[in-house]
């Protein structure tokens, strides 16, 4: 068993089998809270496709096993086992298998702010966001210290005397991303659109997740006609307004049901009609149901 499958609390496969080691379900999907600004999440999908999506946080992740394809800024790209994927925060993408048996990965994500701040400690003079403009690696010694982030995050994990050296890989894995695979410094990443018009859109969405806004709503914010507003954003964001806004919705309800909130209230304060109707919506952006990612979730 080599060293990514003994590091995951996945079920592991046999190396070079295409066949699962035991029967097991497939598409499974666990997210936790590490700490304030860093969420987990892993995952084992046979079939399962994410839509075109973006994520307010830096992602991080290492293929255990398998495959996954994704497209991102008009590339098409591959992350087989053994190797990093990088997204820099609301960087549009997709996913989905790109072998037969699947994909098996672990994903660290983390705050703008608290990664920001990682990497200001390793280079001070370096202040801002980095932009990762590759998003797939090579690179086996930060592969284990990802997988090692994991299992000391894990909340089964009796972190009590373990504190400086989780925080101390932390701070290791943050200052090798930003040096060995970010753009050069000096950093100045935005995430987000540099267009002001767009931003008050997206200001405007997220002050009315719960309502049923129009298009002419979003025109009288920024002065344009409503086929420019529609140019203009997609071009800012890579996805029209109303895909964006709903993707606005479930962040914001998955971070809700983070904090303990029930489906039912999470689907109210998001502009969902009802629990059904945010379970097809989940369930559609990250292969599992509000229910499912609640009992999911270790507190």
């Amino acid at each position: 068993m080599n060293n990514a499958s003994r590091h995951s609390s996945l079920p592991a496969r046999r190396p070079g089998s295409s066949r699962p080691a035991s029967r097991r379900p497939r598409e499974i999907a666990r997210h936790w809270r590490a700490a304030d600004g860093i969420d987990m999440f892993e995952a084992d999908y046979k079939n399962f496709s994410f839509p075109k999506h973006s994520h307010d946080y830096y992602a991080f992740g290492t293929i255990l096993n398998g495959a996954e394809r994704f497209m991102t800024r008009g590339t098409n790209y591959v992350a087989a086992r053994g190797q990093i994927l990088m997204m820099n925060p609301m960087q549009v993408h997709d996913g989905g298998p790109a072998s037969d048996d699947g994909y098996q990965y672990q994903i660290m994500f983390i705050d703008p702010k608290v990664f920001g701040g990682l990497v200001a400690e390793t280079s001070p003079k370096n202040t801002g966001l980095p932009f990762f403009g590759t998003c797939v690696v090579n690179d086996p010694e930060l592969h284990l210290q990802l997988q090692g982030l994991h299992r000391l995050f894990r909340p089964e994990e009796d972190g009590s005397n373990r504190l400086l050296e989780r925080d101390s890989q932390l701070l290791y894995s943050a200052a090798r991303f930003a040096l060995r695979h970010a753009d050069a410094p000096p950093y100045s990443y935005q995430p987000g659109s540099e267009d002001k018009r767009v931003e008050a859109v997206i200001d405007y969405m997220a002050a009315h997740l719960d309502a049923n806004i129009s298009l002419d709503d979003l025109a009288a914010v920024t002065g344009l006609s409503r086929f420019h507003l529609l140019r203009v954003f997609r071009a800012a964001t890579g996805l029209p307004p109303h895909t964006y806004f709903n993707h606005m919705r479930l962040r914001r309800a998955k971070r809700m049901l983070f904090d303990g909130s029930t489906i039912a209230d999470a689907a109210a304060a998001t502009g969902f009609a009802d629990q059904s109707h945010l379970n097809r919506h989940f369930k559609a952006m990250w292969g599992v149901s509000p229910g499912a990612f609640i009992a999911s979730l270790d507190h």
